[in-house]
């Protein structure tokens, strides 16, 4: 089924998921496994989310606990829940069922009381979901809670109202998810609040059956947590392309002059100015802009630099390419200067012949339709996939102004008489620690989506990665660093495991393609020797395994003083006395006093 086709009936969809299943079958097809966990009866939405998902690019199989069977189903070593691997949970606890009577006592209760009473459940979420996370490195979804509907039509007058109390604990139970690695909220809430109450569930469903789905409900409801799933397991995005003609703006620049351009607060013109405003939002959101466009440079710097009711301007663009050259070409020159993968760009261009041509030469790039309405621009953005990201970690907050610096240091490095001098001249510092509860869901971050200066690419959940990290015959470590241009954040990940008494292996050593080059790889070498020599490693192992993107790490050991042991088509195993020829710090990069307490 291709993404653009659609079911339009539960028994369409029905058909349609058990074909994908039965060519899931066929073809040995990795499927992921999505455990459900409710409340209520959630069994109707399964063809749904088998369709929904396969529309994503996701190979999803779901299954159902009996509803209300939540502890009971965690719990026990010998639940079904248990009994194969599972990638993802969805958390679905609605009030009114774990609470029966609390729409009947609320209006009796004193403020309070109604928080207390409320609190309660919201801290049985949170308690199941820490309790998944002892259990499994699975991705957990956690549904937040709808108000119940009340007869009350005004209830939002009343400041101890049910609206604002369930509001306030999804606050509340959305703090506490955010000290759960892997955890993230499923906005039940904002769903229902979308769909319409009265339009969300279906009275004659709810008493026969005990679903609050309306029919119509179930595919949008399935959609929206098939897509939660994706966003927690592939990687999002990095870098947001976008054309300028009828697409920043509205009209030709070079035809119609900047002073014509459809760019203003009213109709036609404001239509683009909120295109705009939405990809701020999401540089905001740690996604890099960058501009490939067939226009003359000069003319794109001026309108740039002075058009009055620009909202974006230069500056929020990490590579600008106004030029007449093909957009194929731009668009890997953007990947180059910024270092990223094609797979990390997604190309908006109001022209449906550009997005074609980009998919037959790029097809790794996203290339998202457009409508040809302009007012559908936001909306479509909205429903990007690409740019799903469950949670902003601070590297992603920085991204855009790291990647500002890059443009300077680069500059620096045109300017430098040679290497040594570029490297002394950035004033680096690196800051090293062993992984904590503090930066564990960055260091996860970096070994799930790093690919390219990735020697092994073993990726490990997150629970590993805590059980790795407080072992003692094992140890996971991280690199930060800054120069005089700013803090280029977490940038390195290595996990280190004994392999007998006297030889430890790096399981994992990964680093961040944009410090490529400056030593930094020698420094985080360095400090995994002294973890390992620490714990009375006397040699240390290194392992190089070939995937399809990581070939600029494959003569790392080979470079760094290692003697290779074994060699297949697919693996390089080397080793280096680490007693006699312990690994030194480089000069170029000073060292700051070790710590665990980096912010993520």
């Amino acid at each position: 089924m291709s993404s653009a086709e659609s079911p339009s009936s539960p028994a369409e969809y029905l058909r349609a998921a058990r074909a994908l299943e039965a060519r899931w079958t066929e073809s040995g097809t990795r499927v992921l496994r999505l455990a459900a966990l409710a409340s209520f009866t959630a069994d109707f939405v399964r063809p749904f989310l088998v369709v929904e998902a396969d529309r994503l690019g996701v190979s999803l199989r779901p299954w159902f606990a009996p509803f209300g069977q939540f502890e009971q189903v965690v719990l026990d070593p010998a639940s079904s829940l248990w009994s194969e691997t599972t990638d993802a949970i969805w958390l679905a606890l609605r009030l009114e069922d774990v609470d029966p009577k609390l729409l009947e006592e609320f209006p009796e209760m004193d403020p309070a009381q109604r928080v207390e009473r409320v609190s309660r459940v919201g801290q049985r979420l949170v308690d199941l979901a820490r309790a998944l996370r002892e259990r499994t490195s699975a991705t957990i979804l956690v549904s937040n809670f709808a108000p119940p509907p009340t007869l009350d039509a005004f209830d939002a007058n009343d400041p101890d109202g049910l609206v604002h109390v369930v509001n306030a604990e999804n606050r509340v139970v959305a703090r506490a998810l955010a000290e759960i690695p892997g955890a993230h909220v499923f906005d039940w809430s904002g769903l229902s609040a979308h769909v319409g109450g009265r339009s969300f569930g279906d009275p004659k469903l709810w008493y026969m059956a005990r679903s609050p789905l309306a029919a119509p409900t179930q595919p949008v409801l399935a959609r929206q947590l098939a897509r939660s799933v994706r966003m927690a397991l592939v990687p999002a995005a990095k870098c947001i392309v976008v054309d300028l003609d009828n697409t920043l703006w509205g009209g030709i620049v070079g035809d119609d002059g900047p002073e014509a351009l459809q760019l203003g607060d009213n109709h036609p013109g404001s239509i683009f100015k909120d295109f705009q405003r939405a990809l701020l939002q999401l540089k905001r959101r740690g996604f890099l802009l960058a501009i490939a466009s067939k226009n003359d440079r000069e003319t794109i710097d001026t309108v740039l630099r002075t058009h009055p009711e620009m909202v974006l301007r230069a500056s929020d663009f990490a590579a600008i390419f106004a030029n007449w050259e093909p957009k194929a070409v731009n668009l890997r020159r953007i990947a180059e200067e910024l270092n990223i993968g094609l797979d990390s760009l997604v190309f908006l261009d109001d022209n449906p012949v550009e997005r074609a041509q980009i998919r037959a030469e790029l097809p790794t790039v996203a290339v998202p339709e457009l409508p040809l309405d302009p007012m559908g621009y936001v909306p479509a953005l909205r429903d990007l996939t690409a740019v799903d990201r469950g949670r902003l970690l601070r590297e992603d907050r920085e991204r855009s102004s790291m990647y500002a610096a890059d443009t300077t240091r680069r500059e620096l490095a045109r300017g430098a008489p040679d290497l040594q001098t570029f490297l002394a001249s950035l004033e680096m510092k690196a800051t090293v620690g062993r992984c904590s509860p503090v930066v564990l869901e960055r260091v996860h971050q970096l070994i799930q989506k790093t690919n390219q200066f990735n020697l092994t690419t073993r990726r490990h959940g997150i629970n590993e990665v805590s059980r790795l990290a407080g072992a003692a015959d094992s140890a996971v470590a991280w690199l930060r660093l800054g120069d005089r241009f700013g803090d280029m954040g977490l940038v390195c990940v290595g996990i280190i495991r004994a392999v007998d008494g006297t030889t430890w292996e790096i399981d994992t050593f990964l680093m961040s393609c944009r410090v490529m080059g400056r030593n930094v790889e020698d420094a985080f070498l360095a400090y995994l020797f002294e973890l390992a020599t620490a714990k009375g490693a006397r040699r240390i192992r290194g392992v190089f395994r070939r995937t399809a993107k990581n070939k600029p790490g494959e003569s790392f050991y080979a470079t760094h003083g290692f003697q290779e042991v074994t060699k297949s088509n697919d693996e390089l195993v080397y080793e280096r006395d680490a007693v006699s020829a312990p690994y030194p710090w480089p000069t170029v990069i000073a060292r700051s006093s070790e710590t665990s307490e980096v912010s993520s």
